[in-house]
């Protein structure tokens, strides 16, 4: 029994239950049908079912193993569904591959197969079906079953090739392979070292949906490139998920392939076909610098390796070089083809500085890198020894003069070679120095030690002999520190004993001692010896002291040892001199002063106490200094001070009192004044009376500004209110008072603010009538329009609004702008213009008035005429040149004509009414306008009048050349002339015999020979020819000019021409008759040589 159903357009399945196999029949759209033959199949079921509905799946389990519905991978993949007919990924199973599947084809039998047919496609030609057929073997289906079953392969022999060209096991992804069409790439935007990548994405991905079980899916490309060959290594230059690159760094003229692999969701797809591109040629690489290869005193031979060429073979190179002369610049010393170069007539011994670049068809290439090469010279005389600068420690200074005999320009090389006093046995020298220097400090030595210099000069020709032997000594070096010093026993409070570690030679201690009282610093020599302690007296009790020590040796002093602070025994100081005042006393600070105690104790601090007139005792200062202020005290009261010392021993008594009185205060600070308005000018300030702070107020002081910067005095007296007027409207305003007495002014009171009421806009000061070159931008006409323009006034506090301007009868309003256009006017008219701006408190005042005229209308054109038409030229001429009108106004006309793009081009502009156009072509039609100009602007542009040139008459030829062809005949021939733009040409000949006065035609027609017979001996005949141009279009003929003529005579014996010269052989027949043109130049040399001689004879008697 068979049952065939149909699961889908492209699935057919087909069950045979004695064979108890599961046939499947898959049709895809490029015509391949596959059919499936499985053994033990369940009930057919569709595969869009859902599994809800069938028992199993639509395939059996060993069949879903099979490598080309599953794929050989351990991660499952899911495709998008593309079609009713393809299967949801829910229905995939994830099972592993059984290893039995892999088996010999005879365990195929029973299992299944896969078969592969082709249907009957349309009728194509051949090359469409190749093209397709390849396109089916290159794309794989797009859905589902076509991706999975159409992997088939198909067995030949035993061994298995896919449809799509590529071994079964092969290609890129392999069985994980995504199941989509390859992506198309292209080329574009070849440079020479860039191109433009782009392709399309699979054709599987884009018909799918973006979505897949809910998550987005991610298809990433990778871009590979190799320039070894299609088959050459690819090296990946791009991954990511843009669908375009931009390819850089390539070498110019070089092949290159390139693919593009699909990755879709972590699965990589096969590549592309490769694309193969070629890079545009370029110019050539930076060469390398030139090299010499010989070099003389007076010539240098330069050569050079090619660079490479980039595609374009190298056609010349340029070689600059500096002509020797350092920063000057480069110049050209050789251009061509050839790799090397000499150049002679240098200088000796002298460096030039070379830079080289190729060039070929495409560019020329970068410069190379400079490079500087020496002509020949001498080796440097011997230099003079270095002599010694300065010795130190461990260093040695040294100088030497330039070598004798050489050149500012030779560049001259010093070696500084040094000897020291180890290496006497072996007599050593070793370089210290190399360079074009004169002087070196030799570092890194050892003290007191005796070293031994000489100098060495060199060039580039070789090294000069040693120059003598400088022999110096390094100097000694000075002793280290001593010890610290140590206090030897107790201390007093008039001395001390100190020890310190014993040095040889001398050893000085320095004593650092401070005065407390006049706080000065300073060293002093307490004892020089040496021994290795002393005894420190007669020192101050309660003092501080600083010691150290040092030493002195042939070398010189060494650094002080560290410092050992000792202070002396303190006692407590003495009485105090009572405090004095430093200058007047202020109504709320004292300055006092007091000295230091009688017995001259040292003092650490001091203690300062005051009485207040409430007998409040408190201590008011208390510190190192002998003087202290003493503030916040009340003005006019009287208070008492003392004070005492304080020591390591204690306070000392107190001095006897000092009574102080301050003086009266400055009144203190005013109250922040009050503001009334008055009007929108005036305000009334008033105040009330401060603190006078012991002193009745003599004045108050009233400042006034815009702001806080600006603020002058408007009010001095004992009032207590001022009016302020004449305020700008919308204005802020800002004041402060101060209130003065006998002791002085008091502190400015708290700033006050306040804005004046807005009021309406001041007068539009400016207002002008702008030029006509401003009322052409508006394209309007002058004639009829008057463009205003003023400046906006000042709005006083409401912004402006409007504009109100007033031409008498008539008031126009308009908007917040600063110009307008009046138009509508009367042409040649005057007027009187004046202008006021309006805000929303009201209209302001108007301005002043302005006279303003409009211009008188445009002339009209005149009426263009041909006066005369040529085959070159066309005169024309306009308007009466006689009219008082036209002479009284200087009117200028502008004259066009229309170009080959219809287009209109100015060929003349002036006061002249006529115009002649030249170098135009004959027979041909030219269109024209005119325009008339004056004071009142440009008037309309004429009617188009159109006017042809006539056509040319033929040139003049050279004159005819006269053959003898017998006794009685000639043979007359002249120039061809072709034909004048399509118009055929002719002839006319005539002839002049004897001393007749007119020719005869003896002549017409299309030819240039012709033959003349029965002509008379010794008689004169003169030929001459025209040439005749026939008109087709107009059947006119026009006649040239005639050429010149030729003599012709008829002899027994000879013929004699005259005016040919290749017409007669003999030079003495030609000489014996001559033309007009050789008689008029005998005549003229006759004439001239008569005046010569007149001239002599002249001459002659007048000097005589």
């Amino acid at each position: 029994e068979n049952w065939l159903v149909k699961c889908s357009p492209e699935i057919y399945l087909w069950k045979n239950y004695k064979l108890k196999n599961f046939i499947s029949v898959i049709e895809d759209n490029t015509g391949v049908r596959r059919v499936v033959v499985t053994p033990q199949s369940p009930e057919c079921y569709p595969p869009s079912y859902p599994s809800a509905i069938s028992p199993t799946h639509h395939l059996p389990p060993y069949l879903t193993h099979h490598p080309h519905f599953i794929h050989n991978s351990h991660t499952a993949f899911y495709p998008p569904v593309t079609g009713p007919g393809d299967m949801p990924p829910q229905f995939f199973p994830q099972h592993h591959l059984p290893p039995t599947i892999y088996g010999e084809q005879g365990e195929l039998e029973g299992r299944y197969w896969c078969f592969t047919s082709y249907s009957k496609p349309q009728h194509k030609k051949l090359k469409d079906r190749q093209i397709d057929r390849q396109n089916r073997l290159n794309s794989p289906p797009s859905s589902i079953y076509k991706s999975h079953i159409g992997s088939c392969t198909t067995v030949y022999n035993g061994y298995a090739k896919s449809h799509n060209g590529a071994s079964s096991g092969g290609g890129g992804g392999g069985g994980g392979a995504p199941p989509v069409k390859k992506p198309e790439r292209r080329v574009t935007n070849i440079q020479a070292r860039t191109v433009s990548l782009s392709w399309s994405p699979p054709t599987g991905l884009l018909n799918a949906d973006r979505h897949n079980n809910g998550l987005p899916y991610t298809c990433t490309y990778e871009v590979a490139l190799s320039d070894k060959g299609r088959d050459g290594k690819y090296k990946i230059i791009y991954s990511g998920e843009e669908l375009e690159y931009n390819l850089k760094d390539l070498r110019p003229a070089t092949d290159y392939h390139v693919r593009v692999y699909a990755t879709y969701n972590s699965v990589k797809g096969s590549c592309s076909e490769p694309v193969s591109f070629t890079t545009h040629s370029s110019a050539p690489e930076c060469p390398f610098p030139p090299k010499p290869s010989h070099r003389t005193k007076s010539s240098l031979t330069l050569q050079w390796k090619a660079p490479i060429d980039n595609g374009s073979k190298i056609t010349s190179y340029l070689l600059e070089w500096d002509e020797g002369k350092r920063n000057s610049g480069f110049r050209e010393c050789y251009f061509g083809s050839q790799k090397h170069c000499k150049l002679t007539k240098l200088c000796p011994a002298l460096g030039y500085t070379f830079r080289l670049a190729a060039q070929n068809d495409i560019g020329t290439s970068g410069y190379s890198q400079e490079v500087v090469c020496y002509t020949a010279g001498n080796i440097p005389q011997t230099p003079s020894a270095p002599r010694l600068v300065r010795a130190g420690v461990t260093w040695i200074a040294l100088q030497w003069n330039k070598v004798e005999g050489c050149t500012p320009e030779e560049v001259i090389s010093y070696t500084l070679e040094i000897q020291e006093e180890d290496n006497v046995s072996t007599i050593v020298f070793h370089p210290k120095y190399t360079g074009e220097e004169q002087a070196c400090t030799v570092k890194n030595l050892r003290r007191s030690t005796q070293y031994k210099f000489r100098l060495f000069a060199s060039n580039v020709e070789g090294k000069s002999s040693p120059s003598e032997v400088l022999v110096c000594t390094t100097s000694p070096d000075r002793p280290g520190p001593p010890t610290r010093p140590v206090i030897k026993g107790p201390i007093t409070s008039h001395g001390f004993s100190v020890k310190w570690g014993k040095q040889v030679l001398l050893v000085i201690v320095e004593l650092f001692y401070i005065i407390i009282n006049s706080n000065k610093n300073y060293w002093e020599v307490a004892y020089s010896g040496s021994a290795t302690e002393y005894t420190c007296t007669h020192l101050k009790p309660g003092t501080l002291y600083k010691l150290r020590a040092c030493c002195i040796s042939t070398g010189g002093h060494s650094q002080c040892s560290e410092s050992l602070p000792v202070r002396t025994l303190s006692v407590a100081p003495g009485h105090c001199r009572p405090p004095r005042v430093l200058g007047k006393p202020k109504h709320k600070e004292v300055q006092l002063q007091w000295g230091k105690p009688v017995d001259g104790c040292p003092v650490s601090e001091y203690s300062v106490e005051m009485t207040e007139p409430e007998e409040v005792v408190s201590e008011v200062y208390h510190g190192p200094d002998l003087e202290c202020t003493v503030s916040n005290l009340l003005p006019g009261a009287t208070y008492q001070f003392r004070v005492r010392a304080l020591n390591d021993g204690g306070y000392g008594p107190y001095s006897e009192a000092t009574e102080v009185t301050t003086a009266a205060g400055p009144p203190g600070q005013c109250r922040a004044p009050s503001l009334s308005f008055l009007s929108n000018t005036r305000v009334l300030v008033s105040w009330e009376s401060p603190e006078c702070s012991g002193a009745d107020i003599s004045e108050y002081r009233l400042e006034w500004g815009e702001d806080e910067e600006s603020l002058q005095l408007a009010y001095n007296g004992t009032d207590t209110c001022f009016e302020i007027s004449e305020l700008s409207a919308a204005a802020h305003y800002c004041c402060r008072l101060q209130a003065i007495n006998q002791a002085g002014a008091g502190p400015y009171s708290d700033l006050v603010t306040c804005r004046i009421p807005a009021s309406v806009p001041d007068a539009v000061s400016t207002l002008s009538v702008l030029e006509d070159e401003l009322v052409d931008a508006h394209q309007l006409s002058p004639s009829v329009c008057l463009v205003l323009n003023w400046e906006e006034p000042c709005n006083n506090g409401a912004e402006i609004t409007s504009y109100n301007i007033d031409l008498g009868d008539i008031s126009i309003p308009v908007g917040n702008v600063t110009s307008y256009v009046i138009d509508d006017l009367l042409p040649e008219t005057s007027y009187r213009i004046r202008i006021q701006a309006v805000n929303e408190i009201g209209a302001g005042p108007f301005s002043h008035f302005i006279k303003a005229k409009t211009r008188p209308l445009p002339p009209l054109p005149p009426r263009i005429e041909c006066a005369a038409a040529g085959p070159q030229s066309l005169k024309l001429k306009w308007g009466d040149s006689s009219s008082k009108l036209h002479a009284a106004d200087d009117m200028v006309y502008i004259l066009q004509i229309e170009d080959r793009n219809k287009r209109f081009i100015p060929i003349y502009r002036g006061p002249s009414h006529t115009y002649k156009i030249q170098r135009l072509t004959e027979s041909t039609c030219y269109s024209f306008r005119i325009q008339a100009v004056n004071d009142a602007g440009e008037g309309p542009f004429s009617e188009v009048s159109t006017f042809c040139t006539t056509k040319s008459v033929p040139p003049a030829i050279k004159a005819p050349r006269v053959t003898q062809l017998g006794a009685n005949a000639c043979e007359v021939t002249w120039e061809t002339v072709p034909p004048m733009k399509g118009d055929p040409v002719g002839y006319v000949l005539q002839v002049l015999v004897g001393r007749e006065s007119e020719y005869k035609q003896v002549y017409k027609g299309e030819e240039t020979t012709f033959h003349i017979s029965g002509l008379q001996v010794n008689t004169d005949y003169r030929f001459r020819v025209c040439v005749c141009r026939r008109c087709l279009d107009t059947s006119q003929e026009l006649s040239g000019p005639f050429s010149p003529s030729v003599a012709f005579m008829l002899q027994r014996n000879e013929i004699m021409l005259a005016g040919e010269m290749g017409s007669i052989d003999d030079p003495k027949i030609k000489s014996m008759i001559p033309t007009d043109e050789q008689f008029a130049a005998l005549i003229v040399l006759g004439f001239a040589s008569l005046s010569i001689i007149f001239a002599c004879i002249l001459q002659y008697f007048f000097m005589k």
